[in-house]
């Protein structure tokens, strides 16, 4: 089934024919009901040149209600924010590749942002095309990307001292949610393989003494302020090496 942009950019604000059906659905995360049962949905910030991921799953019927014929499954799908521009497209290879679509035709259609700029905030919908015609998820998912937010590293010790064999979480703390978002760690500037918003170090030794940093931009350009970790017995007031 062939569209030109303009059909489809028509299609993507309306719910469709299906709309009444239980069997189609779209969801997206963190739906939040507020005073009188009025339903508000999802929306997160991220910061400017990081990676944030949109959680999405989709369900249709495996046979059409009124034919009884089997249905063909699903050989379209489109990721498009508001402004009408298809940010993904599974029928276009051309596709903006900072827009990497991590589900599938089946019932995953999470989708990924790398880099994330400016001009990527906007209210995101997903459609997929069956035997049956579009469907779109109306509610969609919120993405406003910010710059210049305040990213500390916060640590569930009370000072910057640890006994060796002891253990400490230091947790990447910033205004946006971290739950959609890549968070990566660096000791004394040198990136770490862990990832997350928290980083769990046990079983310490001197080797894991240094300069805590977080990051939300994967090029490590805009880190946190350093936390400083000691490990071992020291005497006076301990020295960070930043």
């Amino acid at each position: 089934m062939k569209m030109n942009p303009w059909t489809l950019s028509v299609l993507l604000l309306l719910a469709g024919p299906l709309g009444a059906d239980p069997d189609w659905h779209v969801e997206y995360p963190d739906w939040h009901v507020l005073h009188w049962h009025v339903e508000y949905p999802a929306s997160f910030s991220v910061v400017e040149g990081s990676t944030a991921t949109i959680p999405c799953s989709y369900i249709h019927p495996k046979v059409h209600k009124w034919t009884g014929l089997v249905m063909e499954g699903v050989d379209r799908v489109v990721w498009c924010p508001n402004n009408g521009v298809n940010v993904y497209d599974s029928s276009n290879l051309r596709a903006d590749s900072r827009f990497l679509y991590l589900g599938d035709l089946i019932g995953n259609c999470t989708l990924k942002i790398i880099k994330t700029v400016k001009q990527d905030t906007g209210w995101y919908r997903f459609t997929f095309n069956t035997y049956s015609g579009w469907w779109t998820g109306r509610k969609g998912v919120g993405v406003t990307v910010t710059s210049g937010e305040d990213v500390k590293v916060r640590s569930s010790v009370t000072d910057n001292v640890v006994k060796e064999g002891g253990q400490v979480t230091l947790t990447c703390t910033s205004a946006c949610s971290f739950h959609q978002v890549d968070v990566h760690w660096y000791r004394n500037g040198h990136a770490l393989s862990e990832k997350g918003p928290a980083l769990h170090l046990s079983n310490l030794t001197n080797d894991n003494a240094g300069d805590y940093t977080c990051s939300l931009d994967p090029s490590g350009q805009k880190p946190s302020a350093p936390w400083c970790l000691l490990v071992g017995e020291y005497e006076g007031e301990p020295l960070c090496v930043h």
